[in-house]
């Protein structure tokens, strides 16, 4: 049974269940009665919920730390995601160029070859799960030949199968696949790194204060690269998908060329896939207001920032037209998604190749939408539509 406003303002659990359905309510309540609010679930954090508090968090990383930015924790590192300067800014400075859109770009064709792989396996039947026919495929079959980047064929289909497996698990024994993969790969790169330009070949041979990268390390960054193209991808791809099939417009939108600069925005904001990460408090102080002791935890509430009026007019509306203004779909700050680019242009190759094969969405009926706790929030675990073909 879902709880009501009242009774998540009781004491919020962002990773509960049975508050999914009023979340959303509860934290724009909270932006104005309490926007800082304490809770007591999984050993007590502060929830910030306004975009102007988001803001200086993210702004202030000397007194909001990375070091945890998983309210539950994660069972290996992802560098940069858990990186305080100074060491953030060395592990971005060479990752950069890497996760550039004139980079990326060089991969579009492959990611076009991914997602007509993807369409031609459920084209003739008239429906699919949106999440497992062609998100989860498509995001992890892109992530794997960018990250991996080698011609070893075979170890580029294992890759896939492994980011596969992360999507839908997500167990220690899946991330740690990926991790082995990744070991083989850049031992498959380090004698001919030279010759090659890529982010496994930069790994092995980045410097750090005059030392190479550390195996965790290594694999620090390769497991934050596969984990954050896979939930803002998969989420955007499935939330854009649902609203294709029961809005009128959205289709003719997703056909016009540049849809992938302010509507794209605009579905960032209204439904964020990464809607939280956590902060902890490196000395004692106050933000608007609410003293902070060190070592106090906070979950950063992108989603909720978002949804802010004072920010964005009508924030609860999802209006493709309206003017461009920064959000906090990417984060903020130093931690802005390295990824933005690489996501991006993953939107709008999936669903320019989606829209070149079928027309006419709708969801198939008799189906049961349940959305996802946590930090993918709202997110459909499972999404039946019907189409027309073209």
């Amino acid at each position: 049974m879902s709880r009501s406003v009242p009774e998540i303002l009781e004491n919020i659990d962002l990773y509960a269940d049975d508050q999914v359905d009023h979340l959303l309510d509860a934290l724009a309540v909270a932006r104005t009665e309490c926007p800082i609010r304490h809770t007591t679930a999984d050993g007590g954090y502060y929830v910030i919920t306004r975009y102007e508090d988001v803001r200086t968090v993210c702004e202030n990383p000397e007194l909001f730390s990375s070091a945890q930015p998983a309210l539950r924790g994660v069972p290996v590192r992802i560098i940069p995601v858990d990186s305080d300067p100074p060491e953030h800014r060395h592990f971005r400075a060479f990752l950069n160029h890497y996760f550039s859109r004139t980079f990326l770009l060089r991969h579009e064709e492959q990611m076009r070859k991914i997602a007509r792989t993807a369409i031609a396996a459920f084209l003739d039947r008239g429906e699919l799960d949106v999440v497992r026919d062609y998100a989860i495929p498509f995001s992890a079959g892109s992530l794997a030949r960018v990250v991996f980047a080698t011609d070893n064929q075979d170890l580029v289909q294992r890759g896939v199968a492994a980011v596969n497996r992360v999507a839908v698990e997500s167990t220690p024994e899946t991330f740690q696949r990926v991790a082995e993969l990744a070991m083989e790969a850049m031992a498959e790169v380090e004698n001919a790194a030279q010759e090659r330009e890529d982010v496994l070949a930069a790994l092995t041979t980045a410097e750090f204060d005059g030392r190479p990268l550390t195996v965790e390390e290594r694999l620090g960054i390769v497991t934050a690269l596969l984990l954050g193209g896979l939930d803002t991808t998969r989420g955007m791809i499935v939330h854009i998908a649902h609203h294709l099939a029961t809005r009128p417009g959205v289709e003719r939108v997703l056909r016009t060329p540049d849809w992938w600069r302010n509507p794209l925005d605009e579905f960032l904001r209204y439904q964020t896939t990464v809607s939280f990460m956590a902060r902890v408090v490196t000395k004692d102080t106050e933000l608007s207001g609410v003293p902070l002791r060190k070592g106090d935890r906070l979950a950063v509430h992108f989603y909720s920032a978002n949804r802010d009026p004072n920010r964005f007019d009508h924030p609860d509306e999802l209006d493709l037209t309206r003017p461009s203004k920064p959000n906090a779909a990417f984060g903020m700050g130093i931690h802005r998604c390295l990824g933005q680019h690489f996501a991006r242009i993953q939107l709008a190759t999936a669903f320019e190749e989606l829209l070149t094969r079928t027309t006419n969405f709708r969801l198939k009926e008799g189906q049961e939408i349940r959305r996802m706790a946590g930090v993918p929030l709202g997110t459909p675990q499972q999404l039946w539509l019907t189409f027309d073909k073209r």
